[in-house]
């Protein structure tokens, strides 16, 4: 499947300067039923797109089709335009550091909306409210996001801060920031799960954000690239800042799937086949690559885009 129609579609300020960013989110079925109350399958995952420049938005059909297979496998799925793509404000830059502070951005959303969420599904058939302070139960498992791109949004996806910095990044949220004001799209879009009545705004106290942020920082993290892009295009990223680890570290060290095709006019395909090697073996490495015969950057051959669909389904269900 391909993603079908969002549920929501939204926008949310960049980090980097407040930027507006359209943002589409897709729930599962099963979290949309009335009657889901289990909350042990809160999982979410970003699929970032192709340089705007070329055409490159969340509309692009291979972002459609990785999408739709995490959705299929029941977890939400969140898709954003980059500054200069699509509907969203600004230009792309020449460094790609706000790209960057971009996915940041929808990355942080996207913790937050599970975080209510997860709290909203504990909450149902119970006396709680829902609010976002609702006291999650240290036996039930907790929160799941991929990170995922295809092209240059897959460079950017291996770029992100670690998880403890996001966290912080919350916590130290304030009004009238973006952080605080994407807080707040995340809690109201979550009310839509639940019959009662939206409440009126308020700014989050410093102890919602506090809750929030210690619940997210245990969140599990893994990665999802296709047809990602090596050396020297992605060096620039490299200085972008301190918050951002190695993405070599980060990749090893999370559960991450690299797809890509043998004949990718961006990079041969023994240029990837090292880098994949080299991640692969290093010591207690979760990072796993598939390469796909006769597949090109774009996977637009026969039956190349049933293969990396397969890969998609295949990893998924070793992680579940």
């Amino acid at each position: 499947m391909h993603l079908p129609s969002p549920t929501y579609t939204f926008s949310i300020p960049s980090l980097h300067d407040g930027t507006r960013l359209d943002c589409r989110l897709y729930l599962p079925p099963d979290l949309q039923s009335s009657s889901s109350s289990s909350a042990a399958a809160v999982c979410g995952a970003v699929v970032a797109h192709p340089y705007a420049p070329l055409g490159g938005c969340y509309d692009d059909p291979v972002v459609g089709f990785v999408g739709g297979e995490v959705l299929r496998a029941g977890c939400v799925v969140g898709t954003f335009n980059f500054r200069g793509a699509g509907g969203s404000d600004g230009r792309t830059s020449w460094t790609a550091r706000p790209e960057l502070a971009d996915y940041v951005s929808f990355y942080a959303f996207l913790l937050l909306y599970l975080h209510f969420v997860r709290g909203r599904l504990l909450a149902r058939g119970g006396d709680d409210s829902g609010s976002s302070t609702v006291d999650v139960d240290a036996e039930v498992p907790g929160l799941r996001i991929i990170l995922g791109g295809y092209s240059y949004g897959s460079m950017i996806a291996s770029h992100l801060p670690r998880l403890d910095a996001m966290a912080d990044l919350v916590r130290d949220g304030s009004p009238e920031t973006p952080i605080h004001e994407i807080y707040q799209i995340a809690e109201k879009l979550s009310l839509c799960l639940t019959p009662t009545p939206s409440p009126a705004y308020r700014p989050a106290t410093r102890e919602e954000l506090r809750h929030a942020a210690d619940r997210i920082a245990g969140a599990a993290v893994s990665y999802l690239l296709v047809s990602p892009l090596l050396p020297p295009i992605n060096l620039f990223l490299t200085l972008f800042s301190r918050l951002s680890p190695p993405p070599a570290d980060q990749l090893r060290a999370h559960e991450t799937l690299a797809i890509f095709g043998d004949q990718d006019m961006f990079t041969a395909a023994s240029r990837l086949g090292a880098w994949s090697a080299e991640l692969a073996h290093g010591p207690g490495s979760r990072f796993r690559a598939v390469a796909v015969a006769g597949a090109g950057h774009f996977w637009r051959e026969e039956g190349v885009e049933s293969r990396a669909r397969e890969s998609i389904r295949d990893w998924l269900r070793q992680m579940s």
